[in-house]
């Protein structure tokens, strides 16, 4: 195709320009896809670590459940349900003597179920050290960072504290790290039994952990947990609707942040080609001399602004594969040191890549339509007036 032709010959004749116009839509490219993989992965990665240590569904309002064994016997027995753990969540005071002196502080005590909290919560995966111990009534599991802060070490003694003023002395079993460093820092696992103790609740639970094995899919199972119990049902989506949509807003705020550069590269390519169009004018006049309608004049030129805009996309593609790959497989010390992470989690999906490709090639096309629509316009006279 002749059109094809002269406007790769224009791109190689105008190096330095054409590796301009490439460079920025390949970084435009490059900065939005690994920003949106980062804020993909870190949305990701923070709701991962919420559900590890948290119900995916759970029934109660925290008042009194005294069947509780049947309810969870009874929302075990449904398609999707991982597991259903009974619990008691109340706020309470821990006291450590340890290596720092004497560490009081309140905490939000989670009393499980501890035979269920393995299978149903994968708690065996997040026990760092020591482990659970499901039939010492005396034990207690607190999380990494509470333990850097107190010192505690396996075998040592914490007071606990109720919100009733019951005091009673455990045994340090079991460190965990969910991941999360709220749950970390503030949270202590105790046996239901020991909590319903310093509750003075009897043999009640205040809650049902459910555990799915599709998150997701909360909404519709709830509806069914609520059928079979006849009791309230809320899901995660629900008690952190807040936080689900501040991670949404920031998100949508970081697109259209780095979208602009993606305009700025349109613009380029929009300068690129107006510069061309006035350099190529007594070109166009013999083009169009020659018997070249105006249409195919506009094509070379909207051809020269496609082929441009396809190198950078694929150019910015390759960089940011290279980006992303670096991220997965190597630490960043100066990430992972300030966050509580142990690398820069990075996930995209082959819709977002189509999605900003697609808007790459919107952007650059639009920039190609008015400089090459003014060559067309050009009269073979006008074009030649000077000549």
């Amino acid at each position: 195709m002749t059109e094809l032709f002269i406007a790769k010959k224009y791109i190689t004749e105008r190096k330095r320009q054409s590796v301009i116009s490439i460079v920025g839509i390949a970084l435009g490219v490059a900065v939005l896809t690994v920003s949106i993989a980062i804020a993909n992965g870190l949305n990701q990665n923070m709701i991962r670590n919420i559900l590890s240590v948290t119900s995916h569904i759970f029934i109660g309002n925290y008042g009194r459940i005294e069947d509780y064994r049947e309810l969870s016997t009874a929302v075990e027995a449904l398609p999707g349900v991982k597991g259903a753990v009974p619990a008691i969540e109340t706020q309470g005071i821990i006291k450590h003597q340890g290596p720092y002196g004497l560490y009081i502080a309140g905490v939000r005590l989670e009393g499980y179920a501890l035979d269920k909290i393995g299978r149903a919560m994968d708690f065996d995966a997040k026990i760092v050290e020591g482990e659970i111990l499901p039939d010492k009534i005396d034990g207690l599991l607190i999380g990494k960072e509470l333990q850097k802060i107190t010192g505690a070490v396996l075998g040592d003694e914490v007071t606990v504290i109720s919100s009733e003023n019951k005091e009673v002395n455990f045994k340090l079993t079991g460190i965990f790290q969910s991941g999360y460093y709220d749950y970390d820092v503030n949270m202590v696992i105790l046996p239901l039994q020991a909590v319903q103790y310093l509750m003075q609740s009897g043999d009640a639970a205040n809650k049902i952990n459910i555990m799915l094995e599709n998150p997701y899919k909360a909404e519709q199972i709830r509806m069914e947990i609520e059928g079979i119990t006849g009791k309230k049902a809320v899901t995660w989506g629900e008690v952190n609707k807040n936080l689900l949509q501040a991670l949404s807003l920031e998100k949508t705020v970081m697109i259209l942040v780095f979208s602009l550069i993606v305009i700025i590269a349109g613009f380029v390519v929009w300068v690129t080609l107006n510069n061309l169009v006035r350099e190529k004018i007594r070109d166009i006049g013999i083009l169009r001399a020659m018997g070249y309608s105006r249409g195919r004049v506009v094509k070379i030129f909207l051809l020269q602004g496609i082929v441009l805009g396809i190198l950078g996309i694929l150019a910015g593609l390759g960089l940011s594969r290279a980006v992303i790959y670096y991220l997965q497989n190597y630490n960043l010390a100066f990430v992972t040191s300030v966050y509580y992470l142990t690398k820069v989690p990075v996930e995209i999906s082959t819709k977002e890549v189509l999605c900003i490709t697609g808007a790459n090639l919107v952007v650059i096309l639009l920039s190609s339509i008015f400089p090459a629509r003014r060559a067309g316009k050009l009269e073979t006279v006008e074009a030649l007036r000077y000549e």
